[in-house]
C-alpha cells in the first residue's frame, strides 16, 4: 500500500543476537470501538485478552484506542481511526492509516519504518507516529534516535525530543521541531498510563531523562517556547481532540532554538 507505514523490525545489533519473528500479539487494552478482522472475514468487535495473529487486521473507531504486546515485549498502542496489521513469521508491522506509539525493548533488536517517501532506522526506542495517507506524516522521538533516509538519498537524524512533520508528497525533509516531551506525555492519549498502564521502566527512565535535558536547555536558554503544531504542521491555538477526552496525540507545545 503506497501510503502505508511499514515497520520492519530488524536483526539485533549484537552479532550473537537475532530478533525472533512475530507470530502473534495479545490485545491488552480496548477502548470503545475496536474491531478485528481475519483475512477476508468481516470485522468483529473484540475485548481485551484476545490474540491477534499475522492474518488479522485491527481497526479502531472514533475516540477509540487499543494496545497489544508481542512475546518479546514490544508494545504497540493504536490511536483512533486507525488500521493496523503485521505479518506473521516476520517482524513487519503496518499502520495503513492513523496513529500509534511503538516501544521496542533495547534487547529486542532495531526497527525500520518504511513509508512511501522515507525509511527510518531505529534502535530500542519509544516513538510516536501519525500517517494521514497523501496528506502528512509525523514522527516523534520520545527517547532514543532514528536515522531517516528520504527516497532522494537525503539523510536526517531525529534525536530524542524531536518531531518531524512532512507533507505526504514532500520532496525533501522539513526541519524538525523540538517537542515539549513533558507536556506531550502528560496529554497524549497514547501515553495515558490510566488507560494503558506504565511503559517499561527503562523506557520511562529514558523519557524522563529527555524531559530533564529539555528543562536544562530551557534554563540555559538553548530552547524557548514557540507555540503549537497541528495535524498539518501549521500553528494553532489549542490542541485538537482527535483521540478522545481532553487528550490528543499531536498539537502539543514545541520549542524553538
Amino acid at each position: 500500500m503506497k501510503n502505508s507505514i511499514w515497520i520492519l523490525v530488524a536483526a539485533a545489533v549484537s552479532a550473537n543476537l537475532s530478533a525472533a519473528p512475530l507470530k502473534s500479539a495479545v490485545v491488552t487494552t480496548v477502548v470503545n470501538d475496536v474491531k478485528l478482522s481475519e483475512k477476508s472475514s468481516a470485522a468483529r468487535t473484540i475485548s481485551g485478552g484476545e490474540k491477534m495473529g499475522g492474518s488479522s487486521t485491527l481497526l479502531t473507531g472514533r475516540k477509540s484506542r487499543a494496545a497489544m504486546t508481542f512475546p518479546d515485549k514490544t508494545i504497540t498502542r493504536v490511536g483512533a481511526n486507525s488500521i493496523f496489521r503485521f505479518s506473521s513469521g516476520s517482524r513487519d508491522m503496518e499502520i495503513e492509516k492513523g496513529s500509534f506509539l511503538l516501544q521496542v525493548p533495547k534487547n529486542a533488536g532495531g526497527a525500520k519504518i518504511r513509508t512511501a517517501t522515507i525509511t527510518a532506522g531505529i534502535t530500542g526506542t519509544t516513538m510516536m507516529f501519525e500517517n494521514n495517507p497523501g496528506v502528512s506524516l509525523k514522527i516523534v522521538c520520545l527517547e532514543g534516535t532514528a536515522t531517516l533516509t528520504h527516497q532522494n538519498g537525503e539523510v536526517l537524524k531525529l534525536t530524542r525530543g524531536q518531531m518531524l512533520v512532512m507533507p505526504g508528497n514532500a520532496q525533501r525533509f522539513t526541519r524538525p521541531v523540538d517537542v515539549n516531551v513533558d507536556k506531550m506525555v502528560k496529554t497524549s492519549a497514547l501515553a495515558d498510563s490510566d488507560t494503558f498502564g506504565d511503559l517499561p521502566a527503562d523506557a520511562t527512565a529514558a523519557i524522563d531523562d529527555t524531559i530533564s535535558q529539555q528543562k536544562q536547555d530551557m534554563r540555559d536558554g538553548n530552547i524557548s517556547p514557540a507555540g503549537l503544531v497541528e495535524r498539518g504542521g501549521a500553528p494553532q491555538d489549542k490542541p485538537s481532540d482527535e483521540q478522545g477526552g481532553n487528550r490528543s496525540l499531536f498539537g502539543e507545545s514545541y520549542y524553538s532554538p
